[in-house]
């Protein structure tokens, strides 16, 4: 089952550029075929780290996350992983972000995130900037 999991967490990256051109072209992201790597309940939390992170619940949160993402915060907005690996507990990546916000502001970052799964989607991710922390969440470190 780990390596299908993998598969899932790639496949939801590799449908970025796409997420990212339904939402600036005003589509309907609850209809995307990325939507359906997500559980019907699933929960995604903003890092805690930030400022007014949120947690978003089922597909329609996710689709609204997207939607604040490339519609409203960010101009351009790259995430490049560059570093999947399974664990008991569920999928670690490594991701690099960058990009410029709506006012102009360039910003480059590495983030990990956590994904666990049910039913063969993703049922919680979350990211931080802590990677042990995050290798520990998916029981790759102690």
């Amino acid at each position: 089952m780990s390596r299908e999991n993998v598969e899932i967490v790639r496949r939801m990256y590799d449908a970025g550029q796409g997420v990212e051109s339904v939402v600036k072209g005003g589509g309907d992201l609850t209809a995307h075929r990325a939507m359906q790597l997500f559980h019907p309940e699933c929960v995604l939390e903003e890092p805690a780290e930030i400022p007014d992170g949120a947690t978003y619940h089922g597909r329609e949160g996710i689709a609204r996350f997207f939607q604040g993402i490339y519609g409203e915060v960010w101009d351009e907005w790259r995430v490049v992983p560059t570093e999947i690996i399974s664990g008991p507990d569920g999928v670690f990546a490594a991701v690099h972000n960058a990009g410029r916000s709506m006012s102009g502001a360039e910003v480059e970052m590495q983030v990990f995130q956590t994904f666990r799964f049910r039913d063969g989607m993703i049922s919680h991710a979350t990211a931080g900037f802590d990677r042990s922390k995050a290798l520990k969440a998916v029981g790759l470190e102690e």
